[in-house]
């Protein structure tokens, strides 16, 4: 890379208009007639349209009669012959940029052949672009020229068979040279420093497996984790902690306590969302065990996470592994669903998208500076035709190579509501069963509020999933202040909107729907993301006795199993996982993200708990409605105060193989005694924290005793 020496400069905004900035130390800033050169001959007069003065510079609006062409070169001249190179400016954000150089092949990259590799890269504003192959480690490399084509891709081909073959792209925008690596190359090197021709074909070492699973998500019940957590206990029993081929290692135990893979299959989740495993910055990996990061972190968007690799200098081998982990979940009943972070870039200047396009793939604000809703500096423009298409062709690709079930979007509310119907469309093309949910928050990203993907405008996205910040903070309290409590800590100042939270927050008793399906709630409490319910619980809980606590944090579990919509449990949440206090743990290593399997060990009868919770939500159609219809035709509220409230499930001979449910919550320190007219034969499922056999525990008064802080359901037969 190097700088221009410029008096001063030129932008192309539109492809008629033009703007010059003339500092004041140029002649006053004061300049009389602009002459566009095109290959350096004169051109054309350019009129003046406009001129603003500002301190230190003066700012000239110029227009050309012709549309101005990206395939040429240009030059502009002032009445004193000097002169200044046409550079590339806010054009690049036009509509007709878009309608004139948006391309929508599916072949970007390197499409590889035995007998041939074909490089393409799209830079519709570069004025040239060489291919550099990489021969060796000592950095001797060839170079190859590529050519333009149509809509502004480059290309060049190599005749013969180019596996492994390790390459860049260097492109020339505004006369500066900037070397990229490819963003949509399928492998890297070590560290995801350059690209790597692979013929993915090799990589396809276990068949891709057909579940037969519902297309319904709530019939999913998903669990939450990362791939290095899962294993990295010291205890865990596993050997290749924190990879790929770790996280299905079975029979591993930490004393006769089953941990990891082979716990998880006996939970009853029928779903893993695991936390970013992309390629991602924040872990040197030829040495992963000095670092820690989540991996929201974007690298290298269509290639496997190194650090989790057993070669991670090997770019084939990481691809294999995490294709064995997938296909082994698969066999066991698994699915997985991928974390993934389209919304932004690790690093907005050396990121490969702004070498390659500068100025096009992040939005602006009003001053033109990089807008900033995500919090890292950078917001990806998914509403540019360019930004759009990547998405949808990475995600394509992650669901035909690597036969993935699902997919969760971070901070989803930077994304255009356009750009999400596209991804479903796309995506329940290739797999109808597919669940798509993501964080709807409404951030400061310059979009209008009605084109966000955010769950104010979820009525626009009837089948896409959204995290429900409102059923969350209403059972544990504010995620971000602990002063205010939730129902589960004994608070509780609107029962009927809590109930409306259970029965799928679609507008139950005439409260104001939040969601057209409860297909779209994502029903939590915790997740990776802020404090440990057990950690909150200990903030503001912090003078009760831990058996207490344990019973408010086991009724916010029973909350998100047994509501209707789409139930998530964070991993470790079964057993009370504690961060040690850290509410925000990206980075603070395995001391404090590993899952704790001796603490899982001594809380069996906490996860046996939740096992019996799961099963029940799985045997009872009633838990899994999946329709507003039928919401409204086959629940009631069910409220006795503020302190016990809980759904009315009748007519249920159509669904199940009883007549009647009611799921009741208490959030009372106390044995609470409340009045039950019977109409029937009445008997208890779940009560005291277990599950009660057919016809052991019958209703003979017209009352019920409902133990402290609990979970109990009855069954009318």
């Amino acid at each position: 890379m190097f700088r221009i020496h410029r008096d001063f400069e030129a932008y192309m905004d539109q492809f008629q208009e033009i703007t010059l900035i003339i500092p004041r130390t140029y002649y006053g800033g004061v300049c009389s007639s602009f002459t566009l050169l095109k290959n350096g001959q004169e051109y054309e007069q350019l009129q003046i349209t406009n001129k603003i003065d500002y301190d230190s510079f003066v700012k000239y609006v110029v227009t050309s009669s012709n549309p101005l062409s990206l395939e040429e070169r240009y030059d502009l001249q002032d009445e004193r012959e000097n002169k200044t190179d046409l550079q590339v400016g806010g054009v690049i954000r036009s509509p007709l940029f878009d309608e004139k150089y948006a391309y929508d092949g599916e072949d970007l990259g390197a499409t590889y052949s035995k007998n041939r590799t074909i490089f393409k890269l799209w830079a519709p504003t570069a004025f040239k672009v060489r291919l550099r192959i990489y021969l060796d480690s000592n950095e001797t490399y060839i170079e190859h020229y590529m050519n333009r084509t149509s809509n502004g891709v480059w290309e060049y081909e190599i005749e013969g068979d180019c596996e492994g073959f390790i390459y860049t792209f260097l492109v020339c925008v505004n006369l500066i040279w900037r070397e990229a690596v490819d963003p949509y190359t399928k492998a890297v090197t070590v560290n995801g420093e350059r690209g790597v021709v692979i013929d993915l074909s090799k990589t396809s070492q276990v068949e891709k497996i057909k579940l037969n699973v519902s297309n319904v998500p709530t019939d999913y019940i998903i669990y939450e984790t990362s791939i290095r957590d899962f294993t990295s206990f010291p205890l865990s029993g596993v050997k290749l902690k924190s990879t790929y081929d770790g996280f299905i290692e079975e029979g591993t135990k930490y004393k006769e306590f089953s941990t990891c893979f082979d716990y998880i299959k006996k939970l009853g989740v029928t779903h893993i969302e695991l936390l970013p495993f992309f390629d991602f910055v924040g872990i040197d990996e030829t040495k992963p065990q000095l670092q820690y990061n989540w991996g929201y972190n974007p690298l290298n968007f269509n290639v496997p996470e190194g650090s989790y690799s057993s070669a991670p200098t090997n770019p084939s081998q990481r691809i294999v592994e995490l294709k064995k982990l997938l296909s082994k979940c698969h066999e066991n009943g698994l699915q997985i669903i991928m974390d993934v972070v389209y919304n932004h870039v690790y690093e907005l200047k050396n990121s490969h998208f702004e070498k390659i396009v500068p100025g096009y793939y992040f939005r602006q604000d009003e001053s033109g500076l990089p807008a900033n809703g995500t919090g890292v500096g950078n917001d990806f423009a998914t509403e540019r035709m360019m930004a759009r298409n990547y998405i949808i062709h990475s995600l394509k690709f992650w669901l035909k190579e690597y036969d993935l079930d699902g997919f969760r979007f971070d901070l989803m509310g930077i994304f255009d509501i356009g750009t999400m119907k596209m991804i479903e469309k796309e995506l329940r093309d290739l797999k109808k069963g597919i669940i798509l949910f993501g964080e709807g928050w409404d951030l400061n990203t310059p979009l209008p509020p009605e084109k966000k993907a955010i769950i104010a405008q979820s009525h626009q996205l009837p089948t896409i999933g959204f995290f429900n910040d409102r059923f969350r903070d209403t059972i544990k309290g504010s995620t971000f202040s602990i002063q205010e409590l939730g129902f589960i800590s004994g608070h509780n100042s609107n029962p009927m909107r809590l109930v409306d939270l259970l029965a799928g927050s679609v507008g139950l008793g005439n409260q104001l729907s939040f969601f057209s399906s409860p297909i779209q709630t994502i029903n939590y409490v915790e997740s990776h993301d802020n404090h440990t319910l057990w950690d909150r619980l200990t903030l503001t809980e912090k003078n009760e006795e831990i058996l207490i606590i344990k019973k408010r944090h086991l009724l916010a579990t029973a909350m998100v199993i047994l509501s209707i919509g789409v139930p998530f449990i964070h991993s470790g949440q079964e057993f009370f996982r504690s961060k040690k206090g850290v509410e925000n743990s990206y980075n603070a290593g395995d001391v404090i993200n590993s899952l704790n399997w001796e603490k899982a060990e001594q809380e069996q009868e906490a996860i046996e708990y939740v096992k019996t919770l799961i099963s029940i939500r799985k045997k009872f159609n009633a838990f899994r409605l999946s329709t507003k219809e039928d919401i409204l035709k086959y629940v009631s509220p069910y409220i006795v105060d503020n302190s016990v409230v809980g759904l009315h499930f009748k007519q249920l001979k159509e669904l199940d193989e009883i007549e009647e449910l009611i799921v009741l919550f208490h959030n009372g320190i106390d044995h609470k005694l409340i009045p039950f007219i019977q109409n029937g034969k009445w008997e208890y499922l779940l009560a005291d924290g277990k599950l009660q056999e057919k016809g052991s525990r019958i209703i003979e008064k017209n009352s019920l005793e409902l133990a402290p802080i609990s979970c109990t359901i009855l069954v009318k037969y």
